[in-house]
């Protein structure tokens, strides 16, 4: 099956070393291995048969960034056909969300915006976060923001909820939506968003109930019916690894190994990340 990998974080030697990134990194993903090189990122690639992965950046400043919206869009330069970048800002300090983007679509080529709540310590449904989203929408650049499980205690797990994102995806209808991990544990809630809301998808990245063979079927088959996810659902999921959390090719196994209908697997791996990135 073609895949396309909607959710990789380039914490990878090159990025990570530099600039103090080791203790960043720990800090705000609670991630304590040590960083691969990048050709053990392009190996799991091969290896898992994905064709294309999107690079997540994440503003954090004032404390920094990991990686930046530049090491990002270098990363993508090296490898222009396996890699699309999403670069990342922070609405809270935001002065003009306009000239922002224009740097970041327009100067950087990144294609796409990376947000996560908690750890950018941000109210996702501030009207300063709205002025964002509305320039977004109206550039037709699609976000993709953390909701569900945060894993360190240090960040505010309440703006991780997903069904907040139900009232932004109705203001903002033309805005490409992904609620990262399905919400998890609130996934109804996310799930009721994207049925309602045609333009948000839900991604299955992570693993928070076992193994990634074992979360996946009790995500897509028991927790969420498999008549659910097969007959109304299918075609909002979309796939994610969450490198370097999760190995790459498990992700993809546990996908392709599902009790559910091939054309459902084939949506979830290449079908709706095409979706997502406007190429559908």
């Amino acid at each position: 099956m073609r895949v396309i990998d909607l959710h990789v974080h380039p914490l990878v030697k090159e990025v990570v070393v530099k600039g103090g990134g080791l203790s960043l990194q720990e800090e705000l993903f609670e991630l304590r291995t040590a960083p691969q090189p990048l050709e053990t990122l392009l190996s799991q690639l091969d290896e898992a048969g994905v064709e294309r992965a999107v690079l997540l950046a994440l503003d954090c400043s004032p404390k920094g960034a990991l990686p930046g919206n530049e090491e990002v869009a270098s990363l993508v330069k090296k490898h222009p056909g396996r890699f699309v970048g999403f670069g990342s800002l922070n609405p809270r300090s935001l002065r003009d969300p306009a000239a922002s983007l224009r740097e970041l679509i327009d100067g950087l080529g990144l294609k796409g915006i990376k947000l996560n709540p908690a750890i950018q310590d941000f109210d996702p449904f501030s009207e300063n976060s709205m002025s964002l989203y509305r320039e977004l929408e109206r550039l037709g650049v699609p976000l993709l923001v953390h909701t569900g499980m945060c894993w360190s205690p240090k960040h505010r797990i309440e703006y991780c909820r997903p069904l907040g994102w139900d009232s932004v995806a109705r203001r903002f209808p033309k805005l490409r939506i992904v609620l990262a991990h399905a919400g998890w544990p609130w996934v109804w809630d996310a799930v009721v968003v994207a049925l309602r809301n045609e333009n948000v998808f839900l991604d299955v990245s992570n693993t928070f109930t076992g193994s990634p063979a074992e979360h996946l079927s009790y995500l897509l088959t028991e927790l969420i019916p498999r008549r659910v996810t097969e007959r109304f659902l299918y075609k909002k999921l979309v796939f994610g690894s969450d490198y370097p959390r999760i190995e790459i090719p498990k992700m993809v196994r546990a996908v392709e190994g599902l009790n559910l209908r091939e054309e459902v697997k084939e949506a979830i791996l290449y079908r709706n990340p095409l979706k997502v990135l406007g190429e559908d």
